[in-house]
């Protein structure tokens, strides 16, 4: 038991300024538990009363009023119990959540590979819901029922030392039970959530690689490997679930022997004279219920695990280090960006070797090179999704690692090519750029973006849901979306990937006057896929295996006739292919 009383701690711990509402709902929950012997109590009165043949209707009204006192207490002990102890519950780990959200921005993102994501999902929508729903109220269950153990261990020893032997004797086989069952099922929760963390991230790597598995007829396959898991989760459930029946039985059995044995050894001890009637038929009643705290002890045992091993997952995630653990909220004056010597690997794959480069405040640098040759990289290393392996990226002169992740980013805005929008309205997509935005700005970005009109053509405008990821508008209409939130936000660097890279004609020409809008007076780093779009650049860098091979002005690149030449002559020709029969 000395584990479920160190997860109670973990969890009060964690409480802050709540910690007083969990002390009073234990307290409240200690006395709901007697306010249920009561009606016993009551009764035992008026069976004293019957004997001794001084039962009036008087006494009669007075037990009577004693016993609606009694349930009336219980409800309002009830009441506070729930109120104080599932609320705070709810407070507690709703600001967890919010906390853990916070952190998840700060991890480098090496880390979201598919086992963390599904760890993270597990987490968050599996166990700190578990210990919202069950196991804040298990502890608070275990709580009382301790303490009730121990008041009741006190209590009947002084009243008679036989009984109190009794009493233990049976409680100490009990405890055996007990400890067996949560030894064992410290085990077996960390095999369930341990396979449910890998259900989790089987289910969302089904879910989004569905396009790819009914192209390629792959849905038997997949759907087998699911189900698999599935399976797996179903046996360890199943396996789990007759643990501890089979304990809660044995506790229930020693429980039983217990009672038996202490009226028993009541009657036995009023037959010898050595313990007064009233008090045998006492013991007799009360034996029946004597044992309860011991039985919701084994019934708490598995959810106060489960919520152990719960919180165990969470702490790992939120224990591990942010990138800007000694970062600092530093205004920067000027938006010069700079590489120095910048090398970096993903895992031992060297990606970038000895990056040098400067872009200039308010001018446009285009990064361009075939597939895999570190443009991406370098982009992500501004936005500091990574970290270099050595040299260091500066803005302002300032290196990156010294900022923390709000003073970077707030200076940052970025357009992928890939856009992802949110499950929410188009007005709530878009206002993640500047949240405090009124409607009118965000009107303005709109307009500027070049998606106001198709906007307002939707039922209910910005108001209109788009859907998981954006499922219920075109490419081009996201990408706009993209750009108004990036114009609302209006921050002095720009990182973009060629938003009309995979853009139909139609699009492009709407795209590339939001992109106008977008850049002005801006620090531009754009990765460029058409190389027409960045003519005008001023300067381009070309990258090769993580090299920079070639920069400067289009003109000048194309004068040299090098790799920039070579890239640009291939863009040329590629514009008249067409499909031979």
């Amino acid at each position: 038991m000395i584990n479920m009383i160190k997860t109670v701690l973990r969890v009060y711990a964690m409480s802050g300024n709540l910690k007083s509402r969990f002390i009073v709902s234990f307290i409240f929950s200690f006395f709901e538990s007697y306010a249920a012997n009561v009606p016993i109590i009551m009764m035992l009165f008026m069976l004293f009363n019957l004997i001794n043949g001084t039962l009036t209707a008087q006494t009669s009204w007075i037990l009577f009023g004693g016993l609606v006192a009694g349930i009336l207490l219980r409800m309002v002990f009830k009441y506070f119990v729930v109120s104080r102890q599932q609320g705070s519950g709810y407070v507690i780990f709703a600001k967890e959540r919010m906390k853990i959200g916070d952190r998840l921005k700060r991890y480098p993102m090496g880390y979201y590979s598919d086992d963390s994501i599904g760890t993270i999902s597990s987490v968050l929508t599996s166990d700190l819901i578990f210990i919202e729903d069950n196991g804040v109220g298990a502890m608070g269950n275990f709580t009382a029922a301790f303490v009730g153990i121990i008041v009741s261990m006190i209590m009947i020893t002084i009243f008679d030392w036989r009984i109190g032997i009794v009493f233990i004797f049976f409680l100490i086989l009990c405890s055996f039970c007990i400890f067996f069952l949560e030894r064992n099922s410290v085990i077996s929760a960390k095999k369930i959530q341990g396979i449910q963390k890998d259900l989790v991230g089987s289910v969302i790597e089904y879910i989004q690689g569905i396009p790819v598995i009914k192209a390629f007829n792959l849905v038997d396959g997949k759907h087998k490997k699911t189900a698999k898991d599935f399976e797996r989760f179903h046996k360890i459930q199943i396996e789990y679930e007759i643990l501890i029946i089979k304990a809660v039985t044995i506790v229930w059995l020693f429980m039983s022997l217990g009672t038996s044995a202490i009226i028993f050894a009541s009657s036995y001890f009023g037959q010898q004279n050595t313990m007064a009637i009233p008090f045998v038929v006492l013991l007799i009643i009360f034996a029946f219920q004597i044992y309860n705290p011991v039985q919701l002890i084994a019934l708490t045992v598995a959810t106060i695990n489960m919520t152990d091993d719960g919180l165990n997952r969470y702490e790992a995630i939120q224990k591990l280090p942010v990138i800007d653990e000694d970062g600092k909220d530093i205004p920067l004056k000027r938006f010069d960006i700079s590489f120095e010597d910048v090398h970096f690997s993903y895992d031992s794959r060297k990606v970038l070797r000895g990056i040098n480069f400067t872009a200039k405040e308010n001018t446009m640098t285009a990064l361009v090179g075939r597939s895999g040759s570190g443009k991406s990289t370098i982009v992500n290393l501004i936005a500091r999704f990574w970290d270099t392996d050595s040299g260091k990226v500066t803005i302002d002169g300032i290196n990156i690692k010294e900022l923390s992740i709000d003073s970077l980013y707030k200076n940052i805005s970025m357009v992928f090519q890939h856009v992802y929008l949110f499950n929410d309205t188009i007005y709530n997509n878009i206002i993640f750029g500047k949240p405090d935005a009124t409607r009118e700005e965000v009107v303005k970005a709109c307009k500027k973006a070049r998606c106001h009109d198709f906007i307002m053509k939707l039922d209910k405008g910005y108001d209109t849901m788009v859907g998981e990821g954006g499922c219920t508008l075109s490419g081009g209409e996201k990408q706009r979306i993209s750009i108004a939130r990036a114009i609302l936000k209006d921050a002095p660097i720009v990182l973009l990937d060629e938003a009309t890279a995979s853009i139909d004609p139609e699009n492009e020409a709407f795209i590339q006057e939001a992109i106008n809008e977008l850049i002005k007076r801006k620090t531009l780093i754009v990765i460029a896929h058409k190389l027409s779009s960045i003519k005008s650049a001023d300067k381009i860098i070309v990258v090769d295996d993580g090299n920079i091979i070639e920069e400067g002005t289009h003109d000048e690149l194309i004068s040299r006739k090098g790799e920039y030449y070579s890239l640009w002559d291939i863009r040329m020709k590629s514009r008249s292919w067409e499909i031979e029969r």
